[in-house]
């Protein structure tokens, strides 16, 4: 059997599943090739707020509102410090991933994709600008042609990689409980060696995880099920009280974040894991993964219907990911640094950073500015150009680029940064500034944004020679 589409996607997770989804809302053609039949368990079950808003842009919302899942109103910590950290509004989730994900496949094919599970991808082909896949679905071979492929397939990756690690070597050691006493909300706690994470499921099942460096578990002696056990006897994951045993057998699977340089090509992307991993310790996960989705969409919808953006689109893609990676390793290494001020062991002082640095403690604690005083766009601020999102597709956008930022930055909000900063003039004030941004930026919101401009070192107070110096030319 033959057919066609405009895209395949290898992989059906909530990243496969978005992408796919948002692709047919744009009025292509996408078959989806997922392997495994759902449900079936998966690690990421504690999700973060993000997520749900994220879903709700491609009509997903009120299919996971819907399914009731329990909300994270509050989490145990001991990590520098014990403490419960509380959040009413319950806008974290905990899911059963094979539920949630076969939520997020379904939507899909109520868009329009094409699914085919189980299924296997047998080989894939690139010749005369086609690719050519064969895929094994229900004891028949079916030979798919498209112009582009997707991987969504996860840390295993269906294309060649790139891989460059963004944080040390992890693993997450793992197992599901069942009984009397199990922990009601999440848990995460520091240990010497290891960090902890536990997580309640709605079906009544705990999650215990272990994260530690691969070579730390090799060295411990038993079978894997001893040694996850006195692992986890070292911290307060399972209360003493709880009458708990084992369901199934203890996992371990690769935890170390990375960024895939190979991210996207001419005739192919990379979404979720395939792309990049972020360290666990944030569990955004879920929601990094869609995030890839979202803008992958984009820029697959930019190469297929305007090609002379291709490079643009591509270059959006591969410099969002490499600066997210960045800026969660960055997060991540701040968070473990905590730990490693109090147990100065290797595990912690090989993911710890180093403190941040004056300036932006500076930057930080600047004072409010007065209405009164005279402001300067701080040397070095340019205004360069950046591929950003537009509506569906990734155009070129006038961005500023400060010395004090990791990269340039096109919006703050729903408005573009770059013709605001290009309006500030040395020696003008707070209403000055309000009169020049008329009638982009309501006057009741210039001081937010120029409060925001001063803290992050875009613009300064001038020197009194400079103002001095202004209103003498004046």
């Amino acid at each position: 059997m033959r057919t066609t589409a405009d895209i395949c996607i290898i992989g059906g997770g909530p990243a496969g599943s978005v992408l796919g989804a948002r692709l047919a809302q744009f009025g292509l053609q996408v078959c989806l090739v997922e392997r495994e039949c759902f449900p079936r368990r998966h690690l990421g079950e504690s999700l973060s707020p993000g997520v749900l808003p994220l879903l709700e842009t491609v009509g997903a919302g009120p299919a996971i509102e819907q399914a009731s899942y329990p909300r994270v109103r509050k989490v145990s910590v001991r990590w520098d410090e014990v403490s419960e950290r509380e959040d009413p509004a319950g806008r974290g989730m905990l899911v059963d991933r094979g539920h949630f994900d076969r939520l997020l496949l379904e939507h899909a094919r109520s868009c329009g994709v094409r699914i085919m599970q189980p299924a296997t991808v047998a080989a894939t082909a690139r010749q005369d600008g086609v690719w050519e896949i064969s895929i094994a679905e229900a004891g028949r071979r079916v030979m798919l042609a498209v112009p582009w492929l997707a991987d969504a397939s996860g840390r295993a990756g269906a294309r060649p990689s790139h891989r460059g690690r963004s944080g040390p070597r992890t693993l997450a050691v793992y197992g599901y409980w069942t009984g009397d006493g199990l922990p009601d909300c999440p848990r995460i706690e520091a240990g010497d060696n290891e960090w902890f994470w536990g997580v309640p499921l709605p079906d009544g099942t705990y999650n215990t995880l272990v994260f530690l460096d691969p070579r730390r578990l090799r060295s411990l002696t038993g079978t894997l099920v001893e040694r996850f056990q006195r692992l986890l006897a070292a911290s307060s994951l399972l209360p003493q009280s709880a009458r708990a045993h084992l369901v199934g057998p203890i996992h371990a699977t690769d935890a170390t974040p990375y960024f895939d340089e190979a991210c996207v090509t001419e005739d192919s992307i990379k979404v979720g894991d395939a792309a990049v991993a972020v360290d666990p310790i944030s569990s955004s996960g879920v929601q990094k993964a869609i995030q890839s989705a979202l803008a992958g969409s984009v820029v697959l919808n930019t190469m297929l219907r305007r090609p002379d953006s291709r490079a643009v689109a591509q270059r959006f893609y591969r410099e969002s990911l490499r600066e997210s990676a960045e800026r969660h390793a960055r997060w991540a290494g701040e968070h473990y640094s905590k730990v490693a001020a109090l147990r100065p062991t290797d595990f912690w002082r090989d993911r710890a950073s180093a403190p941040p640095s004056p300036a932006s403690s500076e930057a930080a604690s600047r004072p409010a500015l007065g209405a009164g005083a005279a402001l300067q766009l701080s040397p070095g601020v340019e205004i360069v150009e950046l591929p950003c999102i537009v509506d569906r597709f990734i155009e070129e956008r006038p961005a500023v680029r400060s010395p004090s930022w990791s990269a340039p930055v096109a919006y703050v909000g729903d408005l573009e940064l770059a013709p605001l900063v290009a309006r500030v003039r040395p020696g003008m004030t707070l209403p000055e500034i309000a009169q020049a941004w008329r009638p982009r930026v309501p006057a009741w919101k210039v001081p937010q944004i120029a409060q925001w401009l001063f803290s992050q070192g875009l613009i300064v107070t001038c020197a009194p020679s400079s103002v001095e110096l202004i209103g003498g030319q004046a």
